[in-house]
């Protein structure tokens, strides 16, 4: 299968960078790989206080200033991570194509 489509592909469905590396771009792909590591290990930590705090007292909800910017900073990880992933998607495909088309000239 072509990079070009292969590599995308990998960085879309199965992890963002993993595309790159396939491209043999390895430091932009384990840099890649260590952002989302790092976004994925904040979000699960946030998500673990949010619903314990959530938890904590069944039947009363929670409206105070710190549970609204702890889903804030939720919504703000998980757009940091719809960003770099689509980073890798679109610089996956078009790495892979200029290196294809490189090889055919």
């Amino acid at each position: 299968m072509k990079k070009f489509i292969l590599a995308p592909l990998c960085s879309a469905f199965i992890i963002p960078g993993l595309g790159q590396v396939i491209n043999q771009e390895l430091k932009k792909g384990v840099f890649l790989l260590s952002a989302v590591f790092v976004l994925f290990v904040i979000a699960a930590a946030l998500l673990f206080f949010i619903v314990k705090s959530l938890l904590s007292q069944p039947g009363t909800v929670h409206l105070s200033l710190s549970h609204i910017l702890e889903r804030v900073d939720l919504l703000l990880l998980l757009g940091a991570f719809g960003g770099i992933w689509i980073y890798s998607v679109v610089d996956a495909f078009l790495q892979g194509w200029r290196r294809e088309r490189r090889r055919e000239r």
